[in-house]
């Protein structure tokens, strides 16, 4: 049996479990989980009729349920979310737009909907994190016929947001200037990969990163081997507060700052805070957005292009 096989017998047998556990407990269910017709044989095409119907039962029009039985619908969609990695990323997309649509009956659910998406697609502390999939939740909120203008500020700042150097597209150019006032370009750095780090010399959460990432064995070792390019940029204007501190930085890391200002003028990047890391291929496409040392590190070792350390 494949992996996938194996993975989607799991999470279905999980979820069925739940659903007997609650019936146990005299629960009136929200949810119930649709039939997969046994004419559908294997993992994929189970995993996409599932994807597709998941929420067929689904009573979108009763406004109660959201009050009564948030945490069961809660739990569902976490469970919804949890079958993306079986199927292909466009019938991920036409679900969520479907469900955006399906909630749109009552004001209560769209918001439950919306509001339950940006927990697990958008908030930084969850592992479910996909800012792609959460763009036709956006869009569905924002298209939302319940939701007044108001309401809808938020999502439409968080699109423009997540729209800017999403993964895969190729990461927005810009001019840095370095200690020699020597003048470069981010798309003409020649390198199998570049981690794009963003940091502003006044943060103190950017000189523990900073110090952590020199400590990096593995990233030492991609530097010198030139697979990797480590760019780290001051977006802001306090030139000689940045002079003072890139003198400290290591040699082999490329360090500049945005002498035109054209980061945030022209709003080429949204740093929410620093430090923002991005990885990026040798075509500049974006790899790993808003990451952490971590994520990185971990692509690296999954993606074979570091050894994992054997303790």
């Amino acid at each position: 049996m494949k992996g996938s096989d194996k993975l989607f017998l799991l999470l279905l047998g999980l979820f069925s479990c739940m659903a007997v556990s609650l019936r146990a407990q005299g629960v009136k269910r929200a949810f119930a989980l649709p039939a997969v017709p046994d004419t559908l044989k294997g993992a994929a095409m189970r995993a996409s009729y599932l994807v597709a119907h998941y929420w067929d039962d689904f009573v979108f029009s009763d406004s109660l349920q959201y009050l009564n039985a948030p945490e069961e619908i809660e739990q569902a969609l976490v469970n919804y979310i949890d079958l993306f990695r079986l199927v292909p990323e466009e019938e991920v997309e036409s679900s969520l737009r479907q469900v955006m649509r399906d909630a749109d009956i009552t004001r209560s659910g769209v918001f439950f909907f919306y509001n339950a998406f940006e927990k697990y697609l958008y908030d930084l502390g969850s592992p479910m994190r996909d800012e792609n999939r959460f763009i036709p939740v956006l869009e569905g909120m924002i298209a939302s016929r319940r939701v007044g203008e108001d309401d809808k500020i938020r999502p439409e700042m968080l699109l423009k947001s997540v729209s800017k150097n999403k993964l895969g597209s190729v990461a927005a150019d810009f001019t840095y200037a370095m200690a020699d006032e020597s003048r470069h370009q981010l798309h003409a750095l020649e390198s199998p990969l570049t981690f794009l780090l963003f940091f502003d010399p006044d943060c103190d959460e950017c000189h523990q990163v900073i110090k952590q990432l020199e400590s990096a064995g593995w990233l030492s070792e991609l530097i010198q081997q030139k697979r990797l390019a480590l760019l780290a940029i001051y977006p802001g204007g306090n030139v000689a507060m940045w002079k003072a501190m890139q003198a400290n930085l290591p040699k082999h890391w490329i360090v500049g700052y945005d002498a035109g200002g054209t980061i945030y003028d022209k709003e080429l990047y949204d740093i929410l805070g620093f430090p923002t890391m991005f990885l990026l291929d040798e075509h500049k496409r974006v790899l790993l957005k808003d990451a952490s040392p971590e994520e990185i590190e971990n692509y690296m070792k999954s993606s074979h292009r570091v050894k994992p350390q054997i303790h």
